[in-house]
């Protein structure tokens, strides 16, 4: 059942759950085809369009307005992505004014025709989608055509909010390093995608796209600091301020890709996870959280269905396994980083002759308003309970408050219509460490230990 705005009250509820702090609009490779023009007034009168990408037919009848609606349903701020490819500046500019106008102009009027009297408020902007993709539409493949192109896209996008925030494909260092040269004074955010690839059955191997995912992350922040925290000279005539603060990564696509099997794309993207992804996910959180120094914005790939954590048909919808540490983390994890280091046993590939991952994958942050630290741990064993000694320096007298743990019955466990979901919560409030400070984490799961200063032990 879809409520008054056409949103499905069952797929809505499910959104909220995992409470986005950021949504991303309209996604990927599909920009390069959208207008945005296409995706506002009556529905009724919007174009149907072929999908020249992904195949299948863009209806439009979810456009600029529906997304802000979304958006403001589940708590998450927009995140709107322009079309350099078949769009021109002038238009990326006009979508800036219709989302953010307040003065009396074209734009900001239609936006005030279509009922929304306030502006949206739209503050982080995209400036293109994967550009160097070269098998993909678009003719910005060569990092100087695109440091062109995005000069014009954002004089003209600034000179129509000032205030907005400027997201730039990254890609690969030589990419990364040629447009920061050029673009780093009104660069924001650069924006990083990593997938991970989940190919074949060996569970080891596929932990260590968290590794390669932080190394990612880890040698563009070197690329980072090679550039000014603060911009000492921007031509005035420009007429719009320069980048007020650090350049941040924007990981703005991450998730994990199954192996394609066919030339039926969607398809083979509506994948189903099992235990052992969802662990991956975790980590991954880990990753996000342990990087968050620099990663200050991350928007998972993607919401429903495809590659998805909520799968839906035309009678229902479930959660599936990687729903579940995504929820997790966004309910409980802190707002500020701490340090950690872990020494684990190691993962075994599927011949036992080579070490691949850690066992133990962790995490620590503080909640500043609880006073709580929390230990995220993953233990990404599929038959091994681990029982680890805990220490915190300078915080000695910390102890569990509250112990929650995620995990299924194996790491091949997967959700579906037609089954329970099988992914268990408990909460532990009389968990505690042993006499040695030691704790166990049971095979495959995923632990957050909550810690206070405790008055009665």
């Amino acid at each position: 059942m879809s409520d008054k705005n056409g949103f499905r009250q069952d797929v809505l509820e499910k959104a909220r759950g995992l409470q986005p702090p950021l949504l991303r609009f309209p996604g990927g490779t599909m920009v390069k085809l959208y207008h945005w023009m296409d995706g506002i007034g009556s529905r009724e009168e919007r174009k149907r369009q072929s999908n020249r990408i992904w195949g299948g037919v863009i209806d439009h009848a979810f456009g600029t307005n529906e997304f802000i609606q979304y958006c403001r349903e589940i708590g998450a701020e927009p995140f709107i992505i322009v079309n350099m490819t078949t769009g021109t500046a002038e238009e990326a500019a006009n979508w800036v004014e219709y989302c953010n106008g307040t003065d009396d102009t074209y734009y900001a009027n239609l936006r005030r025709s279509h009922g929304f009297e306030e502006p949206h408020n739209v503050k982080y902007w995209g400036l293109g989608n994967e550009e160097a993709a070269v098998p993909d539409i678009g003719f910005l493949h060569d990092p100087h055509e695109y440091i062109k192109a995005s000069w014009e896209f954002a004089k003209q996008m600034k000179l129509a909010d000032r205030s907005i925030k400027l997201v730039m494909v990254g890609e690969k260092p030589e990419w990364n390093k040629a447009i920061l040269d050029e673009l780093h004074p009104i660069c924001d955010y650069l924006s990083l995608h990593y997938y991970a690839r989940s190919e074949n059955d060996d569970y080891a191997n596929l932990f260590d796209h968290a590794v390669r995912m932080e190394e990612m992350i880890v040698d563009t922040k070197k690329l980072l600091d090679r550039y000014p925290a603060r911009v000492e000279s921007f031509d005035r005539w420009y007429r719009f301020p320069p980048r007020q603060g650090e350049i941040q990564i924007a990981l703005d696509e991450w998730g994990i890709w199954q192996h394609q099997s066919s030339d039926d794309y969607v398809a083979d993207l509506e994948a189903i996870f099992n235990w052992k992804e969802a662990l991956l996910v975790a980590s991954m959180l880990n990753v996000i959280q342990r990087q968050s120094h620099t990663v200050t914005m991350a928007t998972f790939a993607q919401l429903v269905n495809i590659l998805a954590p909520i799968f839906t048909n035309g009678n229902g919808s479930f959660c599936q396994t990687i729903y579940h540490p995504l929820q997790l983390y966004r309910e409980h994890s802190g707002n500020w980083k701490l340090p950690c280091e872990v020494e684990s046993m190691m993962l075994l590939d599927g011949d036992e002759k080579a070490t691949v991952s850690a066992c133990l994958d962790v995490s620590a942050t503080y909640h500043d308003e609880k006073g709580e630290v929390i230990l995220a741990v993953v233990n990404r064993h599929p038959e091994q309970s681990v029982t680890a000694a805990v220490s915190f320096v300078g915080l000695e007298s910390l102890e569990i408050c509250e112990a929650i743990e995620l995990n299924c019955p194996s790491w091949e466990t997967v959700n579906g219509f037609e089954i329970v979901d099988q992914v268990t919560r408990m909460t532990k409030t009389d968990a505690r460490y042993d006499s040695e400070r030691g704790y166990v984490f049971p095979p495959h799961s995923i632990t957050l230990l909550k810690h206070r200063y405790l008055i009665d032990g």
